[in-house]
C-alpha cells in the first residue's frame, strides 16, 4: 500500500511539473537581448550584470505573469562596435523585444538601432546627470557623476588629504569627469595632479614613481579591467597602503583580494541579502552594477505586463516614465528629463572578500 501511495505521489508530482512547463510554454515570450562583456578584460563586469538580469527574471516569474521572460546574451567584449553587431543580430535573428547593455558608449551606439526598430533599450551605466539624451526609447540607470564627486570630496576632506594623484582611463566618463572634479578639489585647497591613460596601457610604474617622489601619498583611480588590477598591484609595489588608495568603480577587477580595505565609490550594490544571493547562487565575487541591471529588467517586466500590446513602444515607454522614480534595489531612483534613472552612489570597501557599505 505504501509503495502504491509513493508511486501515485511521484506521478502527481510529474504531472504538476508537466502542467507548469506547458503553462510556461503556452505564454507569449518576451525576449530580453543582453549585450554584455562576457569575455575579455571586462568579463567580471559582464558576469555581474548577467547575474542581476537573471535574478530579476527569476523573481518576477514567481508571480502569475501574462508573459514568459527569456534572456538572450551576446558578448561585446566591452567594445561599442561589437555592440552594434550584436544588437542587429538580436533584433533580426532572435526577434528580441528589449535590449540591455552596459556603459554609455555601448548604450549610445545601440540607442538609434533600438529606436529604429521600435524597441526599448536599457543601459546600466555611470553618467553625468546633465548628459545628452540617448534617444526616445532608451533609459539608462546608475549613480550620477555628481553623487560620486560629493562622496569622494567629503571622504578626502575628512582624511585631511592635501595632495592627490588622480589616475584615470580614457573610458566613458572616467577621464572626462576629472577636470570638473579637479576644480572642485582645488576649491577645497587640495593639490591635485591628473594623468589619463589609454585603455591599452598596462605599465603605470613610471608615473606612480614620479608622483611618490613629488610627495603624493594618496592616489585616486578610475579604471576598468584589466587595468584595474594592474594599477593597484603597481601601487602596492611602491608601498602605497590600501588606506591611501581611493577610486570609483575600482572594485571592477578580477582579483577581489586586491581591494581589501581600499575605500571607493560605486554603484549601489543592493541589499546585503541580494549580494549574498548573487555570490552564493551565481558564484560571482563581484556585484558591480548588478543591482542596476536587476532594477532595469524588473521595471521592463512591469512595463510589458501592464501594456496591452508588447509591440506598442509608446505605451511601454510611457509606463517607464511614470514608474521610474521609485524605491529601487539600488536605493532611491529618480528619473531625469534626459531619460537617466539616477540613484545615489555609495562609499564602500571590501572586507574578507565581500563588499561593505561605509558611512561617510
Amino acid at each position: 500500500m505504501k509503495k502504491l501511495i509513493l508511486i501515485l505521489g511521484c506521478v502527481l508530482a510529474l504531472a504538476a511539473c508537466d502542467n507548469k512547463k506547458e503553462e510556461t510554454q503556452e505564454k507569449p515570450v518576451v525576449k530580453i537581448g543582453a549585450i554584455l562583456p562576457l569575455t575579455g578584460g571586462g568579463a567580471v563586469l559582464g558576469a555581474s550584470l548577467k547575474a542581476g538580469t537573471l535574478a530579476a527574471i527569476e523573481d518576477k516569474e514567481k508571480k502569475n505573469l501574462k508573459y514568459h521572460y527569456e534572456a538572450i546574451f551576446e558578448d561585446n567584449q566591452q567594445q561599442p562596435a561589437k555592440s552594434a553587431t550584436a544588437a542587429n543580430k538580436l533584433i533580426a535573428s532572435d526577434k528580441v523585444n528589449v535590449l540591455l547593455t552596459f556603459t554609455t558608449g555601448s548604450g549610445r551606439v545601440i540607442a538609434p538601432i533600438a529606436q529604429n526598430a521600435g524597441l526599448l533599450n536599457l543601459v546600466a551605466t555611470l553618467e553625468d546627470e546633465n548628459a545628452e539624451p540617448m534617444g526616445q526609447t532608451t533609459f539608462w540607470q546608475g549613480p550620477t557623476l555628481q553623487s560620486y564627486q560629493r562622496i569622494l570630496i567629503n571622504a578626502l576632506k575628512k582624511r585631511g588629504v592635501k595632495k592627490l594623484a588622480l589616475l584615470a582611463a580614457h573610458v566613458g566618463v572616467a577621464c572626462a569627469g576629472t577636470e570638473h572634479l579637479t576644480k572642485l578639489l582645488a576649491k577645497k585647497g587640495m593639490d591635485v595632479q591628473v594623468e589619463c591613460f589609454n585603455p591599452s596601457d598596462r605599465d603605470f610604474r613610471l608615473p606612480i614613481q614620479k608622483y611618490v617622489k613629488e610627495g603624493y601619498e594618496y592616489f585616486y583611480l578610475q579604471f576598468f579591467p584589466p587595468q584595474t588590477d594592474i594599477v593597484v598591484r603597481q601601487l602596492y609595489e611602491q608601498n602605497i597602503l590600501p588606506q591611501h588608495i581611493f577610486g570609483s568603480g575600482i572594485d571592477t577587477g578580477a582579483d577581489i583580494s586586491l581591494f581589501e580595505n581600499i575605500n571607493h565609490v560605486g554603484g549601489n550594490s543592493g541589499t546585503p541579502e541580494f549580494i549574498d544571493r548573487l555570490m552564493n547562487e551565481y558564484h560571482i565575487d563581484n556585484v558591480y552594477m548588478a543591482a542596476s541591471a536587476y532594477d532595469l529588467v524588473s521595471l521592463a517586466v512591469d512595463a510589458f505586463e501592464n501594456a496591452e500590446d508588447i509591440k506598442n513602444i509608446d505605451e511601454i515607454t510611457a509606463y517607464i516614465k511614470e514608474h521610474a522614480t521609485r524605491k529601487c534595489l539600488s536605493g532611491e531612483c529618480k528619473l531625469f528629463p534626459n531619460g537617466f534613472i539616477a540613484n545615489e552612489a555609495e562609499w564602500r570597501t571590501y572586507i574578507n572578500g565581500k563588499p561593505i557599505p561605509l558611512k561617510e
